[in-house]
């Protein structure tokens, strides 16, 4: 059966764990329209700890409270912070019958996450530093001391993925205006990376709420600040704004005791019923029977978890198998092995497809990229460039072997677990060390210079692929130093965005191993003031 074509609105901006955003032309000008989901993970935890998925999918209350929400932040920061930060603030909202799901219109902001850093540019360092000690940190506790206790989670209280809720807006005649885009959480508040935010904030506000925090705001704590510090707001915004943003905390009170005083059942059949699985009758009937339900529910997911592990997965698992094409396979390993030039090639592939993909996430800018990419093609003469493209190409040897033959050798019983252990740690720095030891060899016998550097990052796991552009950060200067140090700079920043949970891109996780990056390939050096081609305009 063929699936249903979904209909997109626009261009796709961005996709968190509550909703994707899309930029939409209307009638009044661009607006960004967040479409509530929830991920597989996320509807796991939400289910677990709230009884049911994302609450801004289905419930009517709790997407009005987004709305008022934002419409009080977009106040308040202007009182916090002036100019220096803003609030993506809510248009609209209204059902998507196409989704199936709540979505909120909010203002379009133009701008890009702030910068890693990379070989090219050090003049925007400043701005991560800006971010979290001038904006971030400043913003939590004035949440708290304003009683929006829940929204803290979304600003970064413990957790590094809320970097990324945050833009750096573009055209502000040189300013640094930082806009909160994202202010809907995915999961509950109870997962900061920092376990000592966990027990000393997070935990003692989830048993004050009753649950765990979950965008949650005390409204009457937030009357309270707002009318003890009248002058002062009424010194930075009008009394007529002062009043509608008194009329949005009564709203926001209204809708948030609804939402929050709707029982785990009440939850779980509300949105089965918005979603269409149930009838409105059939939920009537549940609401008044909770023992049958949860036991309709607890059939209903042993019988599709039985149906994923043992009919979906397995398929899925037979498709990718009998699609593979093996004869490819064994070809292309034939010419990594043997085939210096094919080596290179895929080596340069890699690099000039990592070139545009920091461009493409503004990372670099236009001028930046080419010059990188121009520096590659003047330098792939080098011989450490050619030693890299060798360890790149023995290593997808190797991972394939690690990945198909040593399992298999396991489950036939020729090794045992110990040799597969082992075999998995030490792997990638025995094959480094079988082939850079013999080219040390080579330089002593021919009195150039030995690659030291790049014997002792080989003996490393994982971070050992990174041996011979270290190498050139150590021993080279020009333009190919460039090509290392980015090297360097994208694998680091990529195991910040590939770590599960609290990583991602423009996270505080993958600002983190940037920043680590930055203390192996960065050297102070006049190569690195002005990495722009003369014929390049920016």
């Amino acid at each position: 059966m063929l699936k249903k074509q979904r209909y997109y609105p626009g261009k796709l901006l961005g996709a968190g764990r509550s909703g994707k955003v899309f930029l939409v032309d209307t009638p009044e000008g661009l607006v960004a329209r967040k479409i509530f989901y929830a991920d597989k993970l996320a509807s796991i935890i939400q289910y677990f700890f709230l009884g049911t998925v994302n609450p801004y999918i289905w419930n009517e209350d709790a997407i009005k409270c987004a709305f008022y929400r934002r419409r009080i932040l977009s106040a308040l920061v202007e009182f916090w912070f002036g100019d220096k930060l803003k609030i993506a603030n809510s248009i609209a909202t209204c059902w998507n019958s196409e989704f199936k799901a709540y979505q909120m219109d909010t203002e379009f902001i133009s701008g890009r996450h702030v910068a890693l850093r990379q070989p090219c540019n050090r003049e925007r360092l400043d701005e991560f530093p800006a971010l979290v000690y001038d904006i971030m940190l400043p913003l939590q506790k004035k949440l708290i001391a304003a009683g929006l206790d829940g929204l803290v989670w979304q600003a970064g209280k413990g957790t590094p993925t809320a970097l990324n809720n945050f833009l750096l807006a573009n055209d502000t005649s040189g300013k640094k205006v930082f806009v909160w885009i994202d202010l809907e959480s995915g999961v509950p508040a109870l997962f900061p990376s920092n376990l000592l935010t966990l027990f000393s904030f997070y935990l003692p506000k989830a048993f004050k709420y009753g649950k765990p925090l979950f965008d949650d705001v005390n409204t009457s704590k937030l009357s309270g600040y707002l009318n003890s510090d009248r002058r002062e707001i009424e010194l930075v915004l009008d009394s007529q704004q002062y009043e509608q943003i008194l009329e949005d905390v009564y709203q926001l009170e209204q809708h948030q005791q609804r939402w929050k005083s709707m029982s785990r059942v009440d939850g779980t059949i509300g949105y089965q019923l918005k979603k269409g699985i149930i009838n409105q009758q059939q939920a009537q009937w549940y609401s008044q029977h909770p023992l049958l339900w949860y036991t309709r529910e607890l059939f209903r997911i042993t019988r599709e978890s039985i149906y994923w592990l043992l009919i979906k997965l397995p398929m899925i698992v037979i498709h990718k198998l009998t699609h593979i094409s093996y004869r490819k396979i064994i070809y292309k390993l034939w010419k990594l092995t043997f085939s210096q030039r094919y080596r290179f090639y895929v080596v340069k592939n890699y690099i000039n497809k990592r070139i545009v993909s920091w461009q493409d996430r503004k990372q670099l800018s236009h001028g930046e990229a080419v010059n990188l990419l121009e520096s590659f093609q003047q330098d792939s003469s080098s011989d450490y460039l050619n030693d890299f493209s060798v360890h790149l190409g023995i290593k997808l040897f190797v991972k394939s072997l690690e990945y198909l033959l040593v399992p298999l050798l396991y489950f036939v019983g020729l090794i045992d677990e110990f040799i597969l252990i082992t075999w998995l740690i030490v792997g990638g720095p025995v094959y480094r060390t079988i082939y850079t030891l013999p080219r040390i060899l080579e330089t002593v016998f021919t009195g150039k210079e030995i690659p030291w550097v790049a014997f002792l990052v080989g003996l490393i796991p994982t971070f050992g692929t990174l041996a011979y552009p270290c190498q050139i950060i150590y021993s080279a200067k020009g333009r190919k130093k460039r090509i290392a140090q980015f090297i360097v700079y994208d694998f680091l920043s990529r195991i910040g965005e590939k770590i599960p949970a609290w990583g991602g891109e423009d996270t505080h996780t993958e600002h983190l191993f940037n920043r680590f990056a930055d203390k192996i390939a960065y050297r102070k050096t006049k190569i690195t003031k002005n990495c722009l081609p003369n014929h390049t305009n920016i």
